[in-house]
């Protein structure tokens, strides 16, 4: 049998039923002869190698590992030591058998070269006990991230806190940079400060505001309403005007401005002015039925929707934004702002028309200044409105314009107070805010010039009295407003003929070296701002006919002129046609003719040798009012030091 392996494997340390490693005893090698070559394993291979994983591998199937050295003498076979024997039980250890030899197996047909001492038994290796052999110690695993608990006692440092870092990274900056740093800080925190308390302000007076529900935008009153987008049509109404009653105390203002912002036209319609109010829902919420009526009748009786009705009927507009002012009030919300300023180019009418009129230039107003300037200088001053509108729309313009101003803004003080007393005084659409408001005050403050056009309604007649009420009326021309509306609706403008012109332009009234001529158009009367009086109202006389359909006219502006010293002569009808007011005078009667056309708005020279030697004065279509003249005092010095010298019309002040 030999060291042949048993047909069954049993011998076979691999196979299940043998002991690993076992082999059957050989019989010892014969004198001669020479023992036959066993084949290396895989095992011993790498056991030689010298490394770790093939020395543990040999221990395990208890062979014994000689790694082949350069110096050392090699060795022909390494036998294999079943678990629980030692190399010394062998069969053949030590009674002169051929002992273990270490190097790689032999080249077949080579002769074997044995060292002197192959003899000598080498030193046995004590062989691994029995059963499974404990595998060699690891170095611990790391730690699982986020999973493993660090073990108690550990010494690593504990990153540095938010805290910690910030400090290291003021003690790393300059003292000069620490300085600015702290100042950035502490002006951000200020300006935050400003910015929340203005927000806050803004919301709690937004929300005091008294709202309505005035707006009608899908009326079917309304015309083009394409060619209307984009544009912004404010409905300003004035409301409880000093010294009036009545009708009189409305004072309707229609502020249009185009959609580019650059051009805005302001329309005054007279209170008493004879319109056809659609239906319309009250305050509260009661239907209203039509009615022709006076435009502040609609207001007075049925409420701001109301009214917004009747200017959307006369007009054709989309009203879409109505701002209703207490004038009441408005002497309080000046005085919150400490006063406002206001500059007039040049005293108009509508300012002499004033119970207390403001000269040309700049005028500073108080509370208690601004209820004189509004209040109508004398009782039926005014009958179409106009003065009083446009001494509205100044004041209300000088008010925004302070309060929007960058003084204001920067003192909560002041801001806070206006802003209070502003939300008592003011009445606005549920859709219309302070932005609103402020682009609104914008526009009218950085527009001037030609950018701002102003106009009145055209009128036909003053003073209409319907059949079966003793109630007056304004009678507006109805081809000429429409005219007017129409092309407010297309072009953003006024038509050329209806333009007012600036009062510094004066009248057309004939000068003392020039034959005078009969006007054929529609021209302001002189003014004392535009031409120096020399004529008292005192010494003048005038006759007063009536040459419009209103009755009772001419006794109506007869006692207006008595109120304003002149004396009143004749009293009756114009039996021919007028087309305007007209002052007739004969050759030399000038200068007192020139004093009664300033005291009505819109009249016009006409001299006539048929008056004899009176003043007359003819109303026509266009009358609005009488207001106050003012005659300049002339000092004799002056009169000596030029005595032929002509009037001279008095320079614009500038703003």
């Amino acid at each position: 049998m030999g060291d042949e392996r048993t047909p069954d494997g049993a011998g076979d340390g691999r196979t299940s039923g043998g002991l690993l490693g076992r082999r059957r005893p050989t019989a010892p090698p014969s004198a001669g002869r020479t023992p036959p070559r066993e084949p290396i394993t895989v095992e011993q291979l790498i056991a030689r190698q010298g490394g770790e994983v093939g020395r543990r591998r040999a221990a395990r199937t208890g062979e014994i590992p000689l790694p082949l050295t350069a110096d050392g003498p090699p060795a022909t076979e390494v036998s294999r030591v079943p678990y629980g024997r030692r190399a010394a039980d062998r069969p053949g250890a030590g009674d002169g058998g051929p002992a273990p030899q270490r190097g790689l197996p032999p080249v077949p047909g080579a002769p074997i070269a044995r060292p002197p001492d192959a003899a000598a038994d080498p030193a046995p290796r004590p062989a691994p006990a029995a059963g499974p052999q404990p595998s060699r110690p690891i170095s611990p695993l790391p730690p699982i991230p986020g999973r493993d608990v660090p073990q108690p006692g550990a010494t690593r440092p504990a990153p540095p806190s938010p805290r910690e870092r910030r400090a290291a990274k003021r003690a790393a900056r300059s003292p000069r940079r620490r300085r600015l740093v702290r100042a950035a800080v502490a002006l951000a925190a200020l300006v935050g400060v400003v910015l929340a308390y203005h927000v806050g302000l803004y919301l709690y007076v937004d929300r005091d505001i008294q709202r309505v529900d005035a707006l009608a935008p899908d009326g079917a009153e309304v015309l083009a309403p394409r060619l209307q987008e984009g544009a912004a049509t404010y409905l300003v109404v004035g409301t409880g005007l000093p010294g009036a009653a009545g009708a009189g105390t409305v004072a309707p203002l229609l502020v249009h401005v185009t959609p580019d912002q650059q051009r805005a036209v302001l329309v005054s319609i007279p209170p008493t002015a004879l319109v056809d109010t659609p239906a319309c829902a009250r305050a509260d919420g009661e239907i209203r039925e039509p009615a022709t009526e006076a435009i502040a009748t609609a207001l007075l009786d049925g409420g701001p929707s109301c009214l917004v009705r009747a200017v959307q009927q006369l007009s054709g507009l989309r009203v879409d934004h109505y701002l209703g002012v207490d004038l009441t009030r408005l002497s309080a919300v000046v005085d919150a702002l400490g006063g406002v300023g206001v500059c007039l180019p040049a005293v108009t009418p509508a300012v002499d028309a004033s119970a207390d009129p403001l000269p040309a230039g700049r005028s500073a107003l108080s509370g208690e200044r601004a209820v004189g300037y509004l209040t109508p200088g004398g009782a039926d001053s005014d009958v179409t409105g106009r003065a009083v509108a446009e001494r509205v729309e100044l004041l209300l313009t000088a008010t925004l314009r302070t309060a929007t101003s960058g003084a204001t803004i920067g003192d909560p003080v002041t801001l806070t107070r206006f802003l209070t007393r502003a939300s008592d005084a003011l009445t606005v659409d549920e859709g219309t805010n302070l932005g609103d408001l402020r682009t609104l005050a914008g526009t009218l403050g950085d527009l001037a010039g030609d950018a701002v056009q102003r106009a009145g309604l055209p009128v036909a007649q003053v003073g209409y009295v319907p059949a079966g009420t003793d109630q007056a009326y304004v009678l507006l021309d109805a081809a000429t407003t429409r005219t007017l509306f129409d092309a407010l609706i297309e072009e953003g403008r006024l038509p050329a003929e209806l333009v007012a012109q600036e009062p510094a332009d004066g009248a057309a009234s004939p000068t003392p070296t020039a034959p005078p001529a009969t006007p054929t158009g529609h021209q302001p009367a002189p003014s004392p701002a535009s031409q120096p009086l020399t004529a008292a109202p005192s010494g003048i006389t005038v006759d007063v006919l009536n040459g419009t359909a209103t009755s009772g006219l001419a006794a109506t502006v007869a006692d207006q002129l008595r109120g304003q010293g002149f004396g009143v002569g004749q009293v009756g009808n114009e039996p021919g046609a007028v087309d305007r007011t007209v002052v007739r005078f004969e050759p030399g009667a000038e200068q007192q003719a020139r004093t009664v056309a300033a005291a009505v708005p819109g009249s016009q020279l006409q001299p006539s040798d048929s008056v004899g030697g009176a003043v007359q004065l003819v109303l026509g279509p266009g009358y609005s009012s009488v207001v106050p003249v003012l005659i300049p005092e002339v000092t004799p010095a002056a009169d000596a030091a030029a005595p032929s010298a002509e009037p001279v019309a008095a320079a614009p002040a500038s703003c």
